[in-house]
């Protein structure tokens, strides 16, 4: 009698799911869960572009294609997006690709100070060859990008102004990166590093002198407060990264080809309102610093210059020595430059 009830009980669920599977089918609609880390900030432009993206691809789609947004880490923490990416737990994530550098070594090359001089140079090499070899070996571990976004980085500091490497003796300051910090202690600075969200407190009680990260975290962890020296990056800068749109390739071969298209082109519509979007996060920032009575220099090119210097002779070294195809890479991404 019992197995009886048991075979009727998982015949009925057996119909139950298969009728969820034709409705599905019946109805092509579809739900796709993009996360990202920050808050829901709306002058926040990456935050921006993702909501833009979500509500084009629903309307191109007819209503097809739903994009739920979870932000400020509530899907996934950021560090672990590339593997989420990967197995296809997260479907889309605009996502800051350096985090994927332990897994993809040749990420390294876009947060390498001294690389780019201007944000047009970091636009300019989404369509570079040493791009799309960066984009076929993110493809092969398991994502892919829509929409390139960009952000430049600044410097904030406390005790004095650092503007060029010859500042840096004796400070405690935090880079962007273990290719930059290398540099920075070759020119007399002790490095720490810290999340973004712990360099208030530190800034605050002494134990930081300085910091580079990007115009928007600034902003959004009320750096101004506790700086009073501001090197902003709206003409020149020695950090920038890269945070696209991204898309797990489970997904992305879940799609229809028709399906495929409508992310590509809403993606690629999407670029240059970006573009314009950093380099107006970088004046509402640095305008911000100004108006909190905080000392603001914008970077000259003798400046750059003498910063690209040490990078050349510490740091990039570093990475041909250290990243696989890291030689090849490098070249292939100066060359374009000359």
């Amino acid at each position: 009698m019992k197995i009886r009830y048991l075979l009727a009980a998982l015949g009925a669920a057996v119909a139950c799911s298969l009728g969820s599977v034709s409705i599905a089918q019946a109805d092509d609609t579809i739900t796709l869960k993009m996360a990202h880390q920050w808050p829901d900030d709306p002058n926040d432009y990456v935050v921006s572009t993702g909501k833009k993206f979500a509500q084009e691809v629903m309307q191109r789609s007819g209503g097809k294609i739903h994009i739920d947004i979870f932000p400020a880490e509530s899907l996934v923490k950021a560090l672990n997006m590339h593997t989420a990416l990967r197995s296809g737990n997260v479907d889309l994530a605009i996502y800051p690709y350096i985090y994927a550098a332990g897994a993809i070594p040749q990420m390294n090359l876009i947060l390498l100070p001294g690389l780019w001089k201007t944000p047009d140079d970091v636009y300019r090499f989404r369509t570079s060859a040493p791009w799309r070899e960066l984009e076929a070996k993110m493809e092969a571990y398991g994502f892919k990008t829509l929409c390139w976004i960009q952000i430049s980085g600044g410097m904030a500091s406390k005790s004095k102004p650092i503007n060029v490497p010859g500042d840096l003796a004796k400070q405690k300051v935090r880079g962007a990166g273990k290719m930059m910090e290398a540099a920075l202690q070759s020119a007399g600075a002790s490095t720490v590093s810290m999340a973004s969200s712990e360099t208030y407190s530190a800034m605050q009680l002494g134990l930081l002198d300085g910091l580079w990260t990007s115009s928007g975290t600034f902003g959004s962890y009320r750096l101004y407060e506790v700086a009073r020296y501001y090197n902003s990056p709206e003409q020149y800068s020695i950090y920038y990264t890269i945070e696209p749109i991204a898309i797990s390739m489970k997904t992305w071969n879940r799609l229809t080809p028709a399906q495929q298209k409508i992310m590509t082109d809403v993606g690629q519509s999407l670029e240059q309102s970006a573009f314009e979007g950093a380099k107006a996060d970088d004046r509402r920032v640095a305008q911000l610093f100004a108006s909190h009575g905080v000392q603001i220099h914008k970077m000259t090119l003798d400046e750059w210059t003498q910063w690209q210097k040490l990078f050349q002779q510490v740091s990039f070294p570093k990475f041909r020595n250290e990243v696989p195809d890291g030689a090849h890479l490098l070249d292939e991404s100066t060359a374009l430059y000359k």
